[in-house]
């Protein structure tokens, strides 16, 4: 009898002690920080910088001097390959055409003159009219004549080619980007080539030229998908592939790193030449698993903001939580908020990203209010 009444009494005891322990409001004067545990992907991710360019971009110059006597074209137009886009003024190659050409003349009749020369001069030697130094002196007026009448054809072909060199026209079907001249201007080409037009070639496919540092280069692969925004669409997310991992390092002052090129889509033509990307490069996705913020998995309630049994736990009687499941995998801990209280809930996490990490195991649901921090308190 005296065994019952002090097992009771301990009992008592025990309620007594979780009664005195629970707050009296649920929540003494803690604000919990709380968010919800959603469904979608998680996706790791490197990301860098870039800027979009056409996947073919050809610079049109001119290999003649003289003024543009007529530009036909202008910015943003589509021209086809072989398109007349200008002109230069042919003044002076067709004067320099002229003269090649009557310098072809006239060598060619010495030509023909020194091959009857040397014709008659052999039929004279056969008959032992002329000595064998005179042949001789015919055989090299000959060769002489025909050199010259080679190097003359050559230059008159070159001045040809020059005199065509005064239209220029479009080596690629695509569109002009850039136009570096205007009506009236002189060109000289004699040290370098000037540009006039830059033309890029079907902007319905673009590329990016995005710099990695050495750490993440090797994350990177051929074929991977990536996400990018630029500043013109923000709230737009656009899609592409790496199509090449460049292995030539670059070196800026100690600092190395590769270029990879992203093929990117562009059939509404939105993308423009130019605009800056910010690329995400998608290493792994999980989709549709269930997810919280990081910050909930580094949460830690006060002891007052416990139930009364989980502060008795707390203070030594709380059996230790297991760090693994029956399946070996590693748990940890989340605070979900329920009836104004945090209960604490192990789960097993899974990917994770910058934001978000996979979770899983019994008593979580989507939807459920999850504890990412406490709020500070208002002053009174």
């Amino acid at each position: 009898m005296k065994k019952k009444l002090l097992i009771v009494f301990a009992l008592v005891l025990l309620v007594a002690s979780g009664l005195w322990l629970v707050p009296s409001g649920g929540n003494p004067g803690n604000e919990f920080r709380t968010t919800t545990i959603t469904r979608g992907n998680i996706s790791q991710v490197v990301t860098a910088n870039g800027s979009l360019k056409p996947m073919e971009e050809v610079s049109v110059g001119t290999q003649v001097s003289g003024k543009i006597e007529k530009i036909y074209v202008k910015l943003n137009d589509e021209v086809k390959k072989g398109q007349l886009l200008a002109e230069i003024d042919p003044s002076i190659p067709e004067t320099t055409l002229r003269q090649s050409r009557a310098s072809l003349e006239t060598t060619k009749n010495s030509y023909l003159l020194a091959k009857r020369n040397l014709e008659r001069t052999r039929s004279l030697y056969a008959r032992e009219f002329v000595a064998r130094i005179e042949l001789e002196n015919a055989e090299q007026s000959y060769l002489s004549a025909k050199n010259s009448l080679e190097s003359v054809k050559i230059q008159v072909e070159r001045d040809e080619v020059n005199l065509g060199y005064t239209k220029i026209t479009s080596p690629i079907n695509g569109v002009i980007i850039a136009q570096e001249v205007s009506q009236g201007q002189t060109m000289a080409a004699n040290f370098q080539t000037p540009n006039l037009f830059k033309i890029a070639s079907d902007l319905s496919k673009m590329k990016i030229d995005v710099s990695f540092s050495e750490a993440d280069i090797s994350k990177v692969k051929n074929e991977m998908p990536v996400t990018f925004t630029v500043d013109a669409f923000p709230d737009k997310i656009f899609e592409g592939k790496v199509v090449t991992v460049n292995l030539n390092p670059n070196n800026q002052s100690g600092v190395v790193t590769y270029t990879v090129t992203v093929e990117v889509e562009n059939n509404e033509k939105l993308l423009l030449p130019g605009m800056t990307a910010f690329v995400s490069v998608i290493l792994s996705e999980t989709k549709d698993v269930l997810r919280v913020p990081a910050g909930a998995l580094r949460f830690s309630p006060p002891e007052e903001s416990k139930s009364g049994f989980s502060r008795l736990f707390s203070l030594g009687m709380r059996p230790a939580r297991p760090s693994r499941g029956d399946s070996g995998e590693a748990l940890q801990t989340i605070y979900l908020l329920k009836d104004g209280a945090p209960h604490e809930v192990s789960v097993t996490t899974g990917s994770t990203d910058e934001t978000f990490v996979e979770i899983s195991g019994d008593g979580i649901k989507e939807g459920d209010t999850v504890i990412t921090g406490i709020l500070p308190q208002r002053k009174r």
